[in-house]
């Protein structure tokens, strides 16, 4: 069960991030960076993490 909720999570984080991004590009001039990079960079790891966590042997 705990399983379920780390990959919705997960998945909410990513999606986030993805909007986040593509929002953050869209609105940059070209060859600058993203003014919110780290976050963006950040929630992408946490989404990744608890993908993965999800898949341990002591959640199944």
């Amino acid at each position: 069960m705990i399983a379920i909720v780390f990959v919705v999570t997960a998945m909410i984080l990513l999606i986030v991030a993805l909007v986040l991004f593509v929002r953050g590009r869209r609105d940059a001039p070209q060859g600058t960076p993203l003014p919110n990079g780290r976050g963006i960079l950040l929630l992408t790891l946490a989404g990744l993490v608890l993908a993965l966590a999800s898949q341990l042997p002591i959640f199944r």
